[in-house]
């Protein structure tokens, strides 16, 4: 009966709301360490890293990313996609990857400002296989011709 003569405004504000929160725990994230690069002991990855050189605001830039079964049984493995808003991923996974064959992924880049990205692709395979690919995209120019011979003339001291 006590209970009944305290004020509801009282009990209420001794009684915390649950915080609603949207976040979900990735298990896969959060558990494994994703340190290979290049290949591990069931995926080899091609090409090993992804470079964005010379990119274009708002502009989508896209690569193709193929992960390769290199042992001799079936694999499933898990495709983690990049956790930033500029890079995506698209890819067709209908089965098992048999030894030998591989999956192609699709890389999609898209820029909002002129700075350096950074993002990775992480795939867990069987156990504590695991892998990464670094994804790399910088504000430069896009350009691998280099001169094969640069002449440097003789110049006196101080000019």
């Amino acid at each position: 009966e006590s209970f009944k003569k305290i004020p509801s405004v009282l009990l209420d504000s001794l009684v915390e709301e649950p915080k609603k929160s949207h976040y979900v725990p990735h298990h896969l994230l959060e558990s494994k360490i994703y340190s290979e690069h290049q290949r591990s002991k069931v995926i080899q990855a091609e090409p090993a890293v992804l470079h964005y050189g010379g990119y274009e605001i708002g502009k989508h830039h896209q690569q193709t990313l193929k992960l390769i079964n290199i042992s001799g049984d079936v694999a499933n493995l898990h495709i983690i996609p990049p956790q930033t808003k500029y890079f995506q991923i698209k890819y067709n996974k209908t089965h098992r990857l048999v030894p030998g064959l591989s999956y192609t992924v699709s890389v999609d880049f898209c820029p909002d400002e002129w700075r350096y990205y950074y993002d990775c692709v992480r795939i867990h395979c069987q156990g504590e296989d695991t892998l990464v690919v670094p994804l790399h995209a910088y504000p430069a120019v896009n350009v691998v011709e280099f001169p094969s011979f640069i002449n440097l003339p003789d110049v006196p001291v101080g000019k």
